[in-house]
């Protein structure tokens, strides 16, 4: 009966552990997550070497990499028209960072559009007015709950009746662990953490009117730096006459 009771709560304690836990997309920062985070100017930095790469890459395999490049400015960039109050900080800063590796890569890069490839920038804000779950309760998983508290109920009940000091230690410290493990798995899947905010980020590569290229890449934002990729409204003008 002792080795009974020691077998079980070494299985039980083997099988929640190998099965409870299950990895759902949140927003973190790079590398540790499917949908990364942009949180800071470095992140622009990284985004724009990166689609540098890119237009090199396409370029090369469709023969077009000896002809000039010509990135149409942001609104706030150097050399683009802009209304007044009409920039974000994203575009400004992107502008100048793809320029920069562009050059870098060793493309030419031509300083007025006639007859180069013209590379556009387009963001667009996303934002989602209700909180969302970083991980959802899977279907059974109640059901698994009530069923393995009822086997470490009898497991410890058995302990207790024909079990010795070790074999109750074993069961308490098994069903100890599983009430622990059990918590952080149920309490994960509604933790609602998630930013209100995403960015979509696409560049395009045209020859006249045809698309050479276009990626786009999705992130999630501070939903309180969400004014770095939108545009303000044009202020109105109002005109006031005397009494």
């Amino acid at each position: 009966m002792k080795r009974f009771i020691w077998l079980s709560s070494i299985i039980l304690m083997l099988l929640f552990m190998g099965g409870c836990y299950t990895q759902t997309p949140k927003p973190a920062t790079y590398q540790y997550s499917t949908q990364q985070k942009m949180q800071a100017a470095y992140h622009w930095d990284v985004l724009a070497e990166d689609v540098a790469c890119q237009i090199k890459m396409n370029l090369k395999k469709k023969g077009y990499l000896n002809q000039p490049v010509y990135i149409r400015p942001a609104c706030g960039a150097p050399m683009g028209p802009c209304d007044r109050h009409y920039e974000t900080p994203f575009d400004e800063g992107f502008y100048d960072l793809l320029l920069t590796h562009l050059v870098r890569q060793g493309m030419r890069v031509s300083n007025v559009e006639n007859n180069a490839l013209v590379v556009t920038n387009k963001v667009q804000v996303v934002y989602h007015r209700e909180n969302r779950l970083t991980r959802t309760l899977r279907p059974g998983f109640m059901t698994a709950v009530g069923a393995l508290a009822s086997a470490w109920a009898l497991v410890v009940r058995d302990a207790y009746e024909y079990g010795g000091g070790g074999a109750k230690a074993a069961a308490l410290a098994g069903a100890g662990l599983t009430g622990i493990a059990l918590y952080d798995a149920a309490s994960g899947m509604f933790t609602k953490d998630m930013p209100h905010s995403e960015v979509i980020i696409t560049t395009s590569i045209r020859d006249y009117d045809r698309y050479l290229m276009r990626k786009t890449d999705i992130y999630y934002i501070n939903d309180a730096d969400y004014w770095h990729y939108k545009r303000p409204p044009l202020p109105q003008i109002i005109e006031v006459s005397g009494s």
